[in-house]
């Protein structure tokens, strides 16, 4: 009977069955709606051709001094499907670094989203695709795009219902492809840039070379010097980084030469120091060099008058003598060996002896994790070629705006939530895509280091004696983390407890400040005035402190970052009560305010703190803890020589890090085939880094110029040393911005590493000593050496191919650059700023040729160079 009395309730209540049928095809209809709009973005995604392209770089009328001091740029994005479609429900989500304020296309609109992120949309006079038409939205935005490799991948594409927005699919057309020869990204959809005066220089007073085969071979010729003075039995036991003191023993008749093949025995060692030199007799052995019964003795003996990092080193043909004072000492010693062996053919090494110390106590590489995610595998491998280079710290950049990238015990959001980046608007399972990563979570630039993982990694970088310096930049860049705790109190103020949903929240929800960051954030900074942002970082410092302790490797510096705090704050209610309730701070200076308290937290823990030198110049250094590390990055052509010289007149450990010359995510070369930012510098390569003198940086006015190819003057009559000291050390940087692939982290690395690596080792004798109260610039003249520093760059130069075969054989795909070439008289000439690189050619198609001798060629010539060990190239360029 239940059942009837069921369904005599049913028909009494009469509307519920039609309501539940009505739900059922409603919630089928949209589902119907949802798919329907999914496969139209499918399609869409799958056949669209998007070109990018630069109309012009040149400023006009239009341009706002608001936005970029009036500096900007016009460009264009045209679309084309090979199908008609009249549906207007769609829209492109793409990365464009430089925020696009207006559109000028009737068709189109285009919105500035937040960080690089922008989505277009046709308008209402929008009438539809007509199949093969390529319809354009042109647009101005800020500054300049003078790269082939400005422009983002992964565009993407949502088609609406009335649920809203769809599934996000990648537009295929704007994917990256791997260039077969360079094993490098390239991006077809970009049109390149061809117009000298208006896409490749800034503004009319623009220098800029475009470099060119041309242009490449009369640098390279330039860089030469006779044959006659160059030293081959010096090339051929050439160290890198080179050595204080080598003495070649060929001329004694009871010298010989070390024979590799006969491998090598230990002798007077340790069991402690042979634990510690393992990595060291690993690298010996995978060079040909190995540890065999019969083999030539290494004997060490400890000295303990020679500095922690000294050693010396006596090669005979019988022994191998190493004196050391430290474990670190023996450890260099053993890399020296590595540097002289040439691993394709394992010839015998020259008797000799070596007195060897470093320059710096700190000799550096920086690398950005935060924006482009590279996992362990990656950083090791960097870790393997660091000290192969006798670099011995590595500064681990581990958190910005658009990542996160350590878990924390105790803010699980930090990585669920910070370590990711996706197509979620309303940034609850990732953050927003930013730097062409894509709507897809899992990609290759996603990810973090779990607790294990980071340990893992502090003590292989232990083991190699190299120190890792992590870095959560704060309380600008910090989006991430701001995002992260945002969500933490979502979710434990959704359970009621706002004890926790408030204990680390680094936001003032009433706060209506506007502003916009370097990178075009609205909402990227920590709220200084809030109890909990000072809870938050001693949280993770705690937290960091914990992990370096369980790897048994001490936690000794901690880089805050403190640089490019924008304009945030003014208009918070938390700040402006906390600036009423503590009248010695002010309002403009709550950045300073916050540096302030961190170095203190930080020192409190026993760790020296490192910033930024901009976060650090404008704080009341009283207020601070004495020992303070300052990367200083102020770029020379402005004055950065200023910053360089206070900082180590305040008694500070200063890094020297000017752009200029330290930032390797700047392009190798001038040609916008090259790939990089360039705000400081458009052509940093290896002989550019091998000529700074960074004990003297205002000298570099007499070489070097502005980034518009323009000369400039560094007056240090006020702004001189005066305490005597010098800086601790030099350190390379990588960005990654741009930099997705870990093929491309080595591009961007090698060879020039090779060449700081020298000079932050190395103190070369041509090197003009630092004298105060000088003013520097092209007509000054105080820097005489000019030929004795093209001999050593040129005996640099012709060592470099063989350490460059060695980083190959490690899987360093390093940029091979392209060569230079001129035709005269119908004959081809090439050559290379690393001599000895194999050099191609060939006309039309036929096939590639090795370059030996001029020859004669007619028409186009393509050429490229090869890779020591043949197994990627240089881009190709084109000479006629």
């Amino acid at each position: 009977m239940r059942w009837q009395l069921c369904l005599i309730s049913l028909m009494m209540l009469g509307c519920q069955p039609t309501n539940q049928t009505e739900s059922t095809t409603n919630a089928n209809q949209q589902q119907q709606a949802e798919q329907s709009a999914n496969n139209l973005a499918a399609k869409f995604a799958a056949e669209l051709k998007v070109n990018y392209q630069v109309l012009t770089n040149r400023a006009d009328e239009l341009c706002e001094q608001k936005y970029a001091g009036g500096a900007c740029f016009k460009g264009q994005i045209s679309l084309q499907l090979p199908y008609d479609l009249t549906d207007n429900n769609w829209a492109i989500y793409f990365s464009h670094v430089a925020p696009i304020r207006q559109d000028f296309s009737e068709e189109f609109d285009i919105q500035h989203i937040n960080g690089d992120l922008h989505k277009l949309t046709p308008t209402k006079q929008w009438q539809g695709f007509t199949a093969n038409k390529s319809y354009q939205a042109r647009f101005q935005a800020d500054f300049w795009h003078l790269s082939n490799f400005d422009p983002m991948p992964n565009y993407f594409v949502t088609f609406s219902s009335e649920q809203g927005e769809g599934q996000a699919y990648t537009i295929v057309s704007t994917k990256a492809v791997i260039d077969p020869q360079t094993g490098q990204e390239i991006l077809p959809f970009v049109q390149g840039i061809t117009d000298i005066d208006s896409q490749f220089k800034r503004t009319e007073q623009d220098q800029t070379k475009w470099e060119d085969a041309k242009q490449i071979f009369a640098d390279n010729q330039h860089r030469q010097t006779a044959n006659a003075d160059i030293d081959l039995a010096k090339v051929a036991n050439r160290i890198i980084p080179a050595v204080a003191e080598q003495e070649l023993l060929s001329g004694e008749l009871d010298s010989g030469e070390l024979d590799l093949t006969k491998g090598y025995q230990l002798a007077q060692i340790s069991d402690e120091l042979n634990t510690q030199l393992q990595p060291a007799f690993a690298r010996l052995t995978e060079l040909g060099f190995a540890q065999k019964n019969a083999g030539v003795e290494i004997s060490f003996i400890h000295n303990v008058k020679l500095p922690d990092e000294a050693y010396k080193l006596n090669i005979s043909a019988e022994q191998i003598v190493i004196e050391y004072a430290q474990a670190q000492g023996a450890f260099y010693a053993l890399q020296s060996i590595a540097s002289l062996i040439d691993s394709q053919t394992l010839a015998p090494i020259t008797s000799q002896k070596i007195n060897d110390y470093p320059r710096y106590d700190l000799r550096g590489l920086h690398i950005d994790l935060s924006r482009n995610f590279h996992g362990g595998a990656q950083v090791k491998k960097l870790i393997r070629a660091m000290a192969q280079l006798k670099l011995n710290t590595l500064h681990l950049h581990l958190a910005d705006d658009e990542g996160w990238r350590v878990e924390i015990a105790g803010l699980p959001e930090l990585t669920e939530l910070g370590a990711y980046r996706c197509f979620d608007l309303t940034e609850e399972n990732c953050l927003l895509p930013q730097l062409g990563s894509g709507p897809e979570k899992q990609t290759q630039v996603n990810g973090y280091f779990s607790q294990a993982e980071y340990i893992e990694l502090l003590q292989f970088a232990d083991k190699h004696f190299i120190e890792v310096i992590p870095s959560f930049d704060m309380p600008g860049h910090s989006r991430a983390a701001v995002k992260a705790m945002e969500l933490r109190y979502r979710k434990y103020s959704a359970q009621g407890d706002m004890a926790k949903a408030t204990e680390f929240l680094l936001s003032d929800f009433t706060d209506k400040t506007q502003y916009e960051s370097v990178q075009f954030y609205t909402d990227n900074t920590i709220n200084v005035c809030m109890p909990s942002a000072m809870n938050f970082v001693d949280k993770v410092l705690t937290e960091l402190q914990a992990l370096h302790q369980q790897a048994g490797v001490p936690l000794n510096k901690y880089h805050l970052g403190a640089d490019e705090t924008q304009g945030a704050w003014l208009q918070s209610p938390i700040c402006q009560q906390f600036v009423e309730d503590n009248k010695d701070v002010e309002l403009t200076k709550l950045a300073e305010y916050f540096v302030e308290q961190v170095t203190q937290i930080i020192a409190a823990k026993g760790i020296q703190p490192a910033a930024w030198s901009d976060g650090l110049s404008h704080a009341d250094a009283s207020k601070m803890p004495k020992s303070i590390h300052s990367n200083v990055w102020s770029t020379l052509f402005w004055d950065g020589h200023k910053t360089t010289h206070q900082h180590i007149n305040q008694g500070w450990d200063v890094v020297v890090s000017n752009p200029d010359v330290t930032y390797f995510d700047f392009p190798y070369a001038g040609h916008p085939d090259e790939r990089g930012y360039y705000w400081a510098s458009r052509n940093t390569n290896s002989f550019k880094v091998f000529q700074f003198m960074p004990d003297n940086v205002p000298v570099m006015a007499e070489l070097w110029t502005d980034r518009q190819n323009m000369p400039y003057t560094a007056d240090d009559t006020e702004s001189s040393i005066t305490n005597g000291k010098k800086a601790i050390g030099l350190q390379a940087h990588l960005w990654s911005e741009t930099t997705r692939l870990n093929q491309t982290v080595d591009y961007m690395l090698f060879p020039r590493l090779l060449a700081l690596a020298e000079r932050a080792w190395h103190q070369a004798d041509w090197e003009l000593a630092y004298q105060p109260k000088r003013i520097f610039s092209p007509e000054s003249s105080y820097f005489t050496q000019q030929k004795q520093q093209l001999v050593d760059w040129q005996q640099f130069a012709l060592a470099v191919p063989k350490q460059l075969a060695k980083l190959e054989e490690l899987g360093v795909q390093y940029r091979v650059a392209p060569p230079g070439g001129q035709i005269v008289d119908s004959y081809l000439h090439m050559n290379h700023i690393f001599p000895t690189t194999e050099l191609q050619y060939r006309t039309a198609e036929q096939n590639w040729s090795t370059y030996t001798q001029p020859v004669a060629v007619k028409g186009e010539v393509q050429l490229r160079a090869v890779s020591a060990l043949g197994q990627f190239y240089s881009r190709t360029i084109v000479v006629k």
